[in-house]
């Protein structure tokens, strides 16, 4: 087997009889189940939809290939009932993805709280997909040694969007190429890199979808942190990047402890979990006296402090 097929996403589709009839897709290593359903359709849908899962409302594409979306989670026994509320509510879809788990080993709520917050991470950072939600979906009850498994179920997902003609970002322009190493190397898939772009803006669990901004240079450390005593040593640190789930340890150096490893900054212990560079201060959040806060917020606090006090230098 090829490197491109093993990375591929297969699925064994059930085509309807009738053209806005329901469309089934499954994997054969997987135990998720999705169904392609016409608006049309949506009253028709039978019982065994009647489940925990997650939903993303299509609209129709346009000549540019851009469309709008929506992601929806249902609580146990209501997806099917989910998607006809919003045959009330939403005028604005064509169709609909529903995602769910095999009848013997459904979700629970945790985890499509979880997969409803990753996919809009995702399609908020896409070039074709303007979401409908208005603020992020959040739930950080997931264990982490569950959403690492979680993650599994991205690829399908996106497989699934992209054959029906939901594609999250433009194909890039066909170029004769001198290089063969070039020509046949294997891109990452659309979602893959989206992800990465969503990891770096979900810190402190904000919308990640792109905004301006401005580069400052911040000269504050973990080890100021922690002699200002907003920090206390072997505090926990989570990362916020659902794709990504990691827990790290501050120790009394200001160091961050992954694993075996102690790191100097936030941004190489955050860069051990991704394998890719992140902001470390808005990757990472940490158990404070307040509450989980993200470090970002704990730095812009010591930064007031030190605004108001009179000798204060910039």
């Amino acid at each position: 087997m090829d490197a491109q097929a093993a990375k591929a996403s297969p699925f064994r589709v059930t085509i309807p009889h009738a053209l806005n009839g329901l469309l089934e897709l499954r994997t054969d290593d997987s135990v998720l189940r999705l169904a392609v359903v016409e608006r049309a359709y949506a009253r028709n849908l039978h019982d065994i939809w009647d489940v925990t899962g997650v939903y993303v409302l299509l609209d129709r594409p346009d000549d540019k290939g851009a469309w709008g979306a929506y992601v929806g989670k249902a609580a146990p026994g209501t997806l099917s009932n989910r998607l006809r509320t919003h045959l009330r509510r939403r005028d604005h879809w064509y169709r609909a993805l529903l995602v769910r788990r095999v009848t013997e080993d459904p979700f629970h709520t945790s985890q499509v709280g979880w997969l409803e917050g990753c996919l809009y991470d995702i399609l908020a950072r896409a070039d074709l997909v303007h979401l409908h939600n208005g603020n992020r979906p959040q739930d950080r009850t997931l264990h982490l040694d569950d959403q690492a498994s979680m993650t599994d179920y991205l690829r399908p997902i996106f497989s699934a969007l992209h054959l029906i003609g939901h594609n999250l970002s433009a194909p890039a322009p066909v170029r004769p190429s001198r290089s063969t190493r070039a020509k046949n190397r294997d891109p990452a898939p659309p979602y893959q890199l989206l992800m990465s772009e969503a990891t770096r803006a979900m810190g402190d669990g904000e919308d990640p979808r792109p905004a301006k901004s401005t580069k400052v240079r911040h000269k504050t450390t973990m080890l100021d942190l922690i002699q200002a005593g907003l920090l206390q040593p072997g505090a926990r640190l989570y990362s916020t990047a659902a794709p990504h789930p990691a827990e790290a340890a501050l120790n009394p150096d200001g160091s961050i402890q992954y694993g075996e490893t102690a790191y100097e900054y936030l941004s190489g212990a955050g860069k051990a979990v991704t394998e890719y560079d992140v902001n470390g201060w808005t990757f990472w959040e940490i158990e404070t006296s307040k509450g989980i806060r993200s470090l970002a917020s704990v730095r812009a606090e010591l930064e007031q402090r030190r605004k108001a006090r009179p000798d204060y230098e910039p």
